[in-house]
């Protein structure tokens, strides 16, 4: 029998295989914390890419919509592409606001049901929440791809696990947006000299607005097109994986 599958639904399933693959040791690139245990999963931070590009993350969490409206003007204006991470409150409150996200060639992961912390649910409680705010976001017309940021990025064992176990990768990211703090004009190069392919980035949305601030990110995206990176979403950075 033959099965059709929905191309986004075909995208987000060879993307899972591969960092499982890589995480049961089948295959070389994206890099674990604990090289010693091939087997270990633990949260991506960065992927060795062959193509020019590093990975952009939005977290919103305790966010107002006019500042994820900012955050998604400023993308726009730079030519950045990123995965977006949302909870399904905010999600199904600000469903315009999630469409316009993905109609700007965005892409949706997957954040818990609300803005309260998750490393300390039991794994039932983690599969529900996972399964509600999936459904949320396909209620809304989209596949999420295979991606997992707990809310304001607190992890721990047993989250991690379940989560990839439920078809979802944590991500952790290599370069925290708040260090981009100071004057502009010497903490670009600074950081930006330090970026490699494969990093990625991650930009908050929260009660005290976007961190980085925009101009940052304005400035980072400038520095880094003169150095030939591009700054695209984890779907098209793992695309580059080898």
């Amino acid at each position: 029998m033959l099965i059709y599958l929905k191309p986004e639904i075909r995208q987000r399933i060879v993307l899972f295989l591969s960092l499982a693959l890589v995480v049961l040791g089948a295959r070389a690139g994206v890099l674990v914390s604990d090289k010693g245990a091939a087997a270990k999963i633990t949260p991506l931070t960065r992927v060795n890419t062959v193509d020019p590009n590093i990975g952009v993350v939005v977290e919103v969490f305790q966010a107002k919509p006019e500042l994820v409206e900012e955050c998604i003007d400023v993308l726009e204006s730079t030519g950045i592409k990123a995965t977006w991470f949302l909870s399904a409150t905010f999600s199904e409150a600000y469903s315009t606001l999630i469409n316009k996200i993905v109609d700007k060639g965005h892409e949706l992961g997957l954040s818990g049901t609300d803005d309260r912390f998750m490393d300390r649910l039991s794994p039932e409680e983690i599969k529900d929440r996972l399964t509600r705010a999936r459904e949320t976001i396909l209620k809304l017309g989209t596949e999420p791809m295979p991606f997992f940021y707990a809310p304001s990025g607190r992890f721990n064992d047993e989250l991690i696990n379940t989560s990839f176990h439920q078809g979802f990768y944590s991500v952790k990211g290599s370069i925290d947006g708040k260090v981009l703090r100071g004057k502009a004009e010497r903490v670009i190069p600074k950081v930006g000299g330090s970026i490699k392919p494969g990093d990625i980035l991650v930009i908050h949305i929260g009660k005290k607005g976007i961190v980085p601030r925009s101009e940052y990110i304005e400035s980072l995206a400038t520095y880094l097109n003169s150095q030939g990176i591009s700054m695209v979403s984890l779907s098209a950075l793992v695309r580059g994986v080898r």
